[in-house]
């Protein structure tokens, strides 16, 4: 989650070589690193179709109004719903509002996971 909100701190959105060593340092599996790299890459490579995902089953929120974190959070459990296939999205529903419980305000996780349920179900009937 921590590269996806400095992605968004310094609008910076491409893939970027760093990632690969910070990864490397903190992760012992080196699955864990390529799946963890997958999924910066194709949040790089879909930013705007996971923001247009999250702006219109977002009631009255854009991306740049949501909370810094939040956003951090949901980009990266669309990001995974999208394109992590071997991951049910309902257990990267359930990482997402565990993170938003610890990193969060006091309610954000009912809105990241009432906003990652609208999509989930929307994307499962598509």
């Amino acid at each position: 989650m921590i590269h996806f909100y400095q992605m968004e701190i310094h609008q910076e959105y491409e893939y970027l070589e760093s990632f690969r060593q910070r990864y490397e340092e903190i992760l012992e599996d080196p699955r864990e690193v390529s799946y963890a790299l997958e999924l910066l890459r194709q949040f790089a490579l879909n930013r705007e179709a996971v923001d247009e995902l999250i702006e219109g089953y977002s009631d009255n929120w854009t991306v740049k109004r949501m909370a810094k974190v939040d956003l951090a959070i949901v980009r990266l459990s669309i990001t995974e719903m999208l394109f992590a296939r071997n991951v049910p999205g309902s257990v990267s529903i359930n990482e997402a509002v565990k993170l938003s419980k610890t990193y969060s305000d006091e309610d954000g996780y009912k809105f990241i996971n009432g906003l990652l349920g609208k999509i989930l179900r929307s994307e499962s009937d598509g």
